[in-house]
């Protein structure tokens, strides 16, 4: 290390330097996230809901506040699998939760304020909770045993693509995703099991199979993983399937320093930096492709979705699970799902899919009662987690939990959990090998996964 890089540590790490830096990073993403949806999303996009009302200057100074104290519950550092999904799903939900519900029409300013303080208080929550000793809780099972599941799930999952939907791997334009998307559907019928297959192959295998691929270095494995990616997007229409993989590399780039951990941080800016240069490029190719495609849809939408499920199912009937794990427990009031209910009356578009993130879902079923329930759920589903995947390295654990963390942005967590990977990723981590010799590593096709050893190693 030279000279300047350790003056340049030791200038970072000052006494208190949280209370300067993650404030100053929650004020730069809070301005852009305001600027973008005001400006370039509101506009043109208002037909569909995304309608903005000019914030008065106390509700927005408490929302900040609000969206600060949040932060500074954060793990400063990315060391364990909790953090991860604490820190993605701090960027794409919570905050743009509590920054949003000031300038968006449906809820009155304090209504606004108190949204925030719930949705930071039960985030808060959950950060003190997965706080303390991890004591592992690891399976033996063998690797051959769990690559030959994968490669099983693998093969059951494209062959009923091929059989129901046929595979293709091309170009397919973000603009004719929808089409596509309505074909799989109804090609679904009849077959539901695909359509959870489908989404573990998409968020839990291939990203094992580019984990694996990344960090021990086996291109193949990398390639693999991809162009599955790209034949379930292409198949699928689903454009989530698409971003997955830049997301991957970007992950995998962002934890795979000399040092085990990574400052979480970086995160806040990643985002901010992505509002800016897709705003950017827009203006230069004139367009708006760019901040719809990732603004939009990753950060907007899951803080102006809050603030409508809260107002909706504040003045109407809530669904107590009615139209899920309760269906002929108790009764329904709609004759649709949720998301088409709220997209009629945000919108009125009867066939548009207003989906709801764990927040939001939450309070549609038991109101404030079950936007808090949905954080203890959570809760207790980290606490398991980082007891499966203590061992394994935190880069590969971030590949992985990437994509199900996302669900929560734009689905329930029991949604998330059942049919988005969340726990098919909990039982990966939970049976992947921890201990085994990089020379054996990379032998054959069905050594052991992703040893910590090897990890290790590629870092000297």
């Amino acid at each position: 290390m030279t000279s300047s890089e350790s003056s340049l540590r030791s200038a970072v790490k000052f006494p208190g330097r949280e209370f300067v830096l993650v404030p100053l990073g929650v004020i730069v993403f809070a301005f852009l996230l305001h600027w973008v949806y005001a400006d370039l999303i509101a506009p043109p996009f208002g037909y569909l809901g995304y309608r903005y009302r000019e914030p008065h200057t106390e509700a927005v100074i408490i929302s900040l506040i609000t969206a600060i104290v949040a932060a500074l519950a954060l793990p400063r550092r990315i060391e364990r699998a909790s953090s991860v999904v604490l820190w993605v799903l701090y960027v794409v939900t919570v905050a743009p939760t509590i920054l949003m519900a000031s300038y968006t029409p449906y809820r009155e300013d304090n209504e606004a304020i108190l949204l925030g303080v719930v949705v930071s208080a039960v985030f808060v929550g959950i950060c003190l909770g997965v706080r303390g000793t991890v004591r592992p809780l690891n399976f033996a099972v063998s690797p051959t045993s769990i690559w030959l599941a994968l490669i099983i799930i693998s093969v059951v999952t494209y062959a009923l693509l091929a059989f129901t939907q046929g595979i293709s791997l091309r170009f397919l334009d973000l603009l004719d995703v929808y089409d596509v998307r309505e074909e799989y559907a109804n090609n679904l019928e009849g077959i539901g099991i695909l359509s959870y297959l489908v989404f573990i192959q998409a968020n839990v295998v291939n990203p094992m199979m580019v984990a694996r691929g990344l960090f021990l270095r086996r291109q193949l494995w990398t390639a693999w993983g991809i162009i599955g990616q790209l034949i379930l997007y292409s198949t699928t229409g689903f454009k989530s399937m698409l971003f997955a993989i830049p997301a991957w590399l970007i992950i995998a780039f962002f934890l795979r320093r000399r040092r085990r951990t990574a400052d979480g941080l970086a995160l806040i800016w990643g985002a901010s930096g992505m509002i800016l240069l897709s705003a950017i490029v827009d203006h230069l190719t004139n367009s708006i492709l760019l901040t719809s495609l990732l603004s939009r849809r990753f950060l907007v939408t899951p803080g102006v979705f809050t603030s409508v499920y809260a107002e909706f199912f504040s003045e109407n009937p809530q669904v107590h699970l009615g139209h899920s794990i309760l269906r002929g427990f108790v009764e329904y009031p709609y004759n649709r799902t949720p998301p088409y209910v709220i997209g009629e009356w945000m919108a009125g578009l009867p066939t548009m899919a207003a989906n709801a993130n764990m927040f939001a879902d939450g309070f549609a079923n038991f109101g404030w009662a079950g936007l808090v329930g949905a954080g203890v759920v959570l809760l207790l589903y980290l606490k398991v987690l980082d007891r499966v995947s203590a061992g394994i390295p935190v880069g590969v654990v971030g590949v992985i939990m990437t994509m199900p963390t996302v669900a929560l942005s734009n689905t329930s967590v029991l949604t998330a959990m059942l049919s988005h990977g969340l726990v098919a990723a909990l039982v990966l981590l939970a049976i992947m090998p921890r201990d085994y010799d990089i020379r054996d590593a990379g032998r054959g096709v069905l050594p052991g996964l992703i040893p910590e050893r090897s990890f290790a190693s590629q870092r000297r």
